[in-house]
């Protein structure tokens, strides 16, 4: 009885962290943090990671009860990979329905049934993942898929000119992040592509565009915004399909992927790894280059997105030489390692060697359309940045773990 009164997780903190995770928290910990969380201290707290505690339904049904109060001010949660049920998955999707503050929530690596997602993702006022892409997927998948690796690099190349289309509709220009949406269309291609949706290549360019408008979420939207994005898709596919086709399809796709769509993208994980490494507005155009490159040309289907963000989030701290300067962050390499729970021998060093030596034989004359984009001033011209990096995975791994402390 003594111990279990001793035991730290009872006492709530006096400052929240925002980076909890693995600490075994289990319910008694995640309701310490729930009573912490309401304390006039940890008022400005506006990010979250509470991801491998253990935390059960008791607890997450504590954290939602915080998040239904007005004066919650979270803007980023973090629940992957914990033991929530069905009963703390409602009492969330309870929470989600009045919240209006929340923009990101994870739930991944959860009990919750499929039913339970469903009506999270029905009521939530945020983005919420349920999901998550699975790492280390074999090049050769692309091409089971009907897809190889040319026809992978130039689909996605033209699907990337979509996204910066001059002419698009008020509808599609509208979305609070274009960025986020190119991403999100492409990760749904790729999902689409590699559970065998398409099933010949003369339905990749429709496919691509259906992905295009599900990202844009009109898909359950106004009709006539819907039917407007839908028009225009098939306008620059220069005839190839029709915009009940491009509606039809993007239907189709939904049905298909399911939970799938609601998946964190590379560009989900390098905005957030780059609030705790430093990023300066060049630095933040040329990582976006780099995991636009790996979405690209299929590196994204061989690494997790974790990897890709964090390994560009690694390369694009050593450009200081040709302009690319990165306010100083103390320890950032550290704090990107517990922000990232990767493994640098097998996941994070092998992805940043291999990101690296795909930018050096990009730049050395690829034609892309990214490479184009990338120059333009908007980017800050990253792509002519001259690459100089190793192409080695143990220096890497040397310079990563330099100064880590779990």
């Amino acid at each position: 009885r003594t111990a279990r009164a001793l035991e730290w997780r009872r006492a709530a903190p006096f400052r929240v962290d925002e980076e909890l995770s693995g600490f075994s928290l289990g319910d008694i910990g995640a309701k310490a943090i729930a009573v912490a969380l309401q304390s006039a201290g940890n008022s400005k707290l506006r990010e979250l990671r509470l991801g491998d505690n253990s935390i059960g339904n008791a607890g997450a049904e504590a954290l939602a009860q915080v998040l239904r109060l007005p004066e919650c001010r979270l803007r980023r949660l973090s629940l992957r990979n914990n033991d929530i049920g069905d009963v703390g998955g409602r009492a969330i999707a309870l929470a989600l329905t009045s919240n209006a503050v929340l923009e990101e929530v994870d739930l991944w690596g959860n009990c919750l049934s499929d039913d339970c997602k469903r009506a999270i993702l029905s009521v939530a006022r945020c983005t919420v993942f349920v999901e998550l892409d699975l790492p280390c997927r074999s090049p050769s998948q692309l091409a089971e898929g009907h897809l190889s690796n040319r026809m992978h690099r130039i689909l996605f190349d033209w699907i990337s000119q979509v996204h910066i289309g001059v002419w698009a509709p008020a509808a599609f220009e509208g979305t609070p992040d274009p960025q986020d949406m190119m991403f999100r269309a492409l990760a749904h291609m790729d999902a689409y592509i590699l559970c065998g949706g398409v099933a010949d290549r003369s339905e990749l360019q429709l496919s691509g565009v259906a992905c295009t408008l599900i990202a844009a979420g009109l898909c359950r939207g106004d009709a006539f915004d819907r039917e407007e994005v839908a028009a225009w898709l098939a306008f620059v596919t220069d005839g190839a399909c029709t915009t009940d086709q491009v509606l039809d399809t993007a239907d189709r796709i939904r049905e298909v992927l399911g939970f799938r769509l609601h998946r964190p993208t590379a560009y989900t994980f390098l905005r957030r790894y780059l609030r705790w490494t430093g990023w300066s507005e060049e630095s933040f155009s040329l990582a976006n280059y780099l995991i636009e490159i790996a979405v690209t040309t299929g590196l994204a289907c061989v690494f997790s997105p974790q990897a890709v963000a964090a390994a560009a989030a690694v390369l694009s701290h050593q450009y200081s030489a040709q302009g690319v300067v990165v306010p100083h962050m103390p320890r950032w390499k550290n704090k990107l390692l517990r922000c990232a729970r990767l493994d640098v021998e097998r996941e994070l060093a092998p992805c940043t060697s291999e990101l690296a030596q795909l930018h050096a034989n990009l730049y050395s004359g690829a034609t892309q359309f990214v490479n184009q984009k990338y120059t333009w001033s908007r980017f800050h011209g990253v792509a002519r940045i001259v690459p100089n990096l190793p192409f080695n995975a143990q220096f890497y791994a040397r310079y990563l773990e330099a100064e880590w402390m779990p």
